[in-house]
């Protein structure tokens, strides 16, 4: 191969690594999103909003759930140890002194994910508004 083959075969490695490398960037949750987590155990669903902003010290971001009358609303729930991976957000909440883990994979302008808790494990989705 002479030497301009093998620039342009260089070249072309270069590339596909770009490629590889780009998609691998993080995804940016920040924005309002319309949620509903499915509790199909007890045979409905909450919907709700999630908020995640972007501060001085980090994404922060909080979680409120539209509950039906009979249930006293506890008000927003501060999301922590908010982390993202490529197109996964992970993060954690405290609910009447448990923690849930939540995992979100961000597509588009939403995410699917699920939440685990002492309760199980429930699914989540999400629509950017």
């Amino acid at each position: 191969m002479n030497r301009l083959g093998k620039l342009l075969a260089l070249s072309a490695i270069g590339f596909i690594s770009l490629g590889t490398t780009l998609e691998a960037q993080n995804v940016d949750p920040v924005g309002v999103y319309g949620i509903t987590i499915n509790i199909p155990e007890m045979g409905f669903q909450l919907p709700g909003t999630m908020t995640i902003e972007d501060s001085d010290n980090g994404l922060t971001g909080s979680m409120e759930l539209e509950l039906p009358p009979e249930m006293p609303s506890q008000g927003p729930a501060d999301l922590f140890d908010i982390t993202v991976e490529g197109n996964v957000m992970k993060c954690r909440i405290g609910v009447e002194g448990a923690t849930v883990d939540i995992t979100l994979n961000f597509e588009d302008d939403g995410f699917e994910g699920s939440l685990m808790s002492d309760m199980g494990a429930f699914d989540i989705t999400g629509t950017k508004r």
